[in-house]
C-alpha cells in the first residue's frame, strides 16, 4: 500500500447495517451527477461526509476500477502517466492528493472524522517565496511542484504502490534543488563502470510544506524514501498545528550521512521573532523561516490563521551581514533610499543653516566696508557657487583688511592675479 495513506484495514465491509449505510451514502452520492459543459461531474466535497463514507468509497473504488478509471478520464486535467490512487478524490478543480499538481486544480483535505479542514492559504504564497529565495542564492536549479521521476529499481525494498497495487514512481515535492551537471558527472565518475545519466540525476536538496493528511506522509515514507534515493538534505516545515493538535511552528532537517539520515540541530533557539538557524550544505549558508512582521497586525488578526500572511524563508548574506528573501530585499532598498533622501535633506538643511549664519556674519561684520550693493551681489554669488567653506574666515579677514574683499568675498569676480592676497580654497556645490 501507498505509505502514509489511510489503511483499509479494519473496515467493516462484511454483510450488515453499518456497511449497508456507508454503501447507501455511496450510492446515492454517485447518484448525484450533473452535466456541467457536456462532461460528467461527480459531486465529491461533503463537509458532513464521515470518515467511514470515505472509507466506504475507497472500497468502492477498488470494487469498480474500471468505472472510477472512466470517471478519471472524463477529467480535462487527467493526465495518463499519473499514478492516481483509491485513496483520494479527484475532481474538475480540486483533489485530496497532494502530489497531484494538474494547473487550476487545488488541494483539499479531510479531517479524521471527515469534515472538509478549511483551507490554508499559506502554503501556496510560501512556496514561491521558497523558490525566489533559493533561486537567488542558488539559481535557476531550484524548483517548486516539479515532478521529480526516480528509477523505481532504486527503491524497490519501500514497495511504494497504490492501494490498488500501481507502482508509484514519482513525487511531487514542494521545491527541490537539482544539482549541476558537473556535479552528476564527478558522482558517476566515483563508480567504475557507470556513464552519467543526467535524466536520473538526484535532488540535492528537498522541502516539503506539511498538511495535516500528509504529514505522516511527509515525515515518515518520504523520509525513506529521499533517504534512499540519496538527497542529500530534507527538510520539512510545519506551520503551526500540522504534525498534531497543538505542534509548534517549527522546520525540522534531515541530512544524509553514511546513507542514512540524521536531524540536523538548530543552531540557537529562537522565539517568535528570531527563529531557529540551520547551517545548510547545500545553500552554503544559514538559512531559516521567519514568521512574516505583519501577520498579528490589527488587519489580519480577524483572520484564521491560515489567511494569514505565510512565513519567508531566508538564507544569510555574509557580504551584506543580514537575511534576505526578495521581501526584505525590497524592504531594506526602500529603507537606503529613504535613509539617503533623509541624509541629503539633512545636507542641503545643514548648508542653508551655514549660508545664513555666514550672511548674518556678513551683515554685523561689515556694514561700514560693503555697502547694501555689494552684500546682496556677494549673496548672490554665493547662492550661485557655493558657500565658501572658510567664509567665517574670509569675512573675518575682509574686516581687518577691507581692501580684500574682492578676492576674498568675490573671487570668481576678481582678475587673473595669484598674488600673496589670493586665495582660491576649493568650493562646495550649494542649492538653497
Amino acid at each position: 500500500m501507498f505509505p502514509g495513506y489511510p489503511s483499509l484495514a479494519g473496515i467493516e465491509l462484511d454483510p450488515g447495517t453499518h456497511r449497508d449505510q456507508t454503501m447507501a451514502t455511496v450510492v446515492r452520492e454517485r447518484e448525484q451527477i450533473q452535466a456541467t459543459n457536456g462532461r460528467v461531474q461527480e459531486r465529491y466535497v461533503d463537509a458532513t461526509m464521515t470518515r467511514a463514507a470515505r472509507e466506504a468509497r475507497i472500497a468502492w473504488r477498488l470494487e469498480n476500477l474500471a468505472a472510477w478509471r472512466h470517471d478519471l478520464e472524463s477529467l480535462a486535467h487527467f493526465d495518463p502517466d499519473y499514478p492516481y490512487d483509491v485513496a483520494h478524490e479527484y475532481d474538475y478543480d480540486w483533489t485530496t492528493d497532494p502530489d497531484y499538481g494538474a494547473e487550476g486544480v487545488h488541494f483539499s483535505e479531510f479531517e479524521e472524522d471527515g469534515a472538509l479542514i478549511d483551507s490554508d492559504s499559506r502554503p501556496s504564497g510560501l512556496q514561491l517565496y521558497m523558490l525566489q529565495t533559493t533561486r537567488d542564492r542558488i539559481g535557476d536549479r531550484a524548483l517548486t511542484k516539479a515532478y521529480y521521476v526516480f528509477v523505481p529499481q532504486r527503491v524497490e525494498h519501500l514497495e511504494l504502490s497504490t492501494h490498488q497495487g500501481s507502482p508509484v514512481d514519482r513525487v511531487r515535492p514542494d521545491l527541490l534543488v537539482m544539482p549541476t551537471e558537473a556535479d552528476v558527472r564527478e558522482a558517476y565518475d566515483r563508480e567504475p563502470g557507470r556513464t552519467a545519466q543526467l535524466d536520473d540525476a538526484v535532488p540535492e536538496l528537498v522541502l516539503e510544506v506539511l498538511s495535516k493528511s500528509t504529514a505522516t506522509w511527509d515525515l515518515v515514507d518520504k523520509q525513506r524514501l529521499y533517504e534512499a534515493l540519496g538527497v542529500r538534505e530534507y527538510l520539512v516545515y510545519d506551520l503551526g498545528g500540522k504534525r498534531g493538535l497543538n505542534s509548534s511552528r517549527e522546520l525540522l532537517m534531515y541530512r544524509l550521512a553514511d546513507g542514512a539520515y540524521g536531524e540536523v540541530e538548530f543552531l540557537r533557539k529562537g522565539s517568535a521573532s528570531d527563529p531557529e538557524v540551520f547551517w545548510s550544505d547545500v545553500f552554503g549558508t544559514h538559512i531559516r523561516f521567519l514568521p512574516d512582521p505583519q501577520e498579528n497586525a490589527e488587519e489580519f488578526r480577524r483572520l484564521p490563521e491560515g489567511h494569514r500572511p505565510p512565513p519567508r524563508f531566508q538564507w544569510w548574506d555574509e557580504g551584506q551581514e543580514r537575511w534576505r528573501d526578495r521581501q526584505t530585499d525590497a524592504e531594506h532598498e526602500r529603507n537606503r533610499i529613504v535613509q539617503e533622501r533623509d541624509q541629503a535633506a539633512q545636507e542641503r538643511d545643514r548648508i542653508v543653516q551655514e549660508r545664513n549664519q555666514s550672511v548674518d556674519l556678513l551683515h554685523q561684520l561689515l556694514p561700514a566696508q560693503l555697502d547694501a550693493d555689494l552684500r546682496a551681489r556677494i549673496i548672490a554669488r554665493w547662492q550661485e557657487d557655493g558657500l565658501p567653506t572658510d567664509a567665517v574666515a574670509r569675512i573675518l579677514a575682509v574686516q581687518e583688511a577691507p581692501d580684500t574683499w574682492r578676492t576674498l568675498l568675490l573671487p570668481s569676480e576678481s582678475d587673473d592675479d595669484h598674488g600673496p592676497d589670493r586665495l582660491t580654497p576649493p568650493r562646495e556645490p550649494f542649492s538653497p
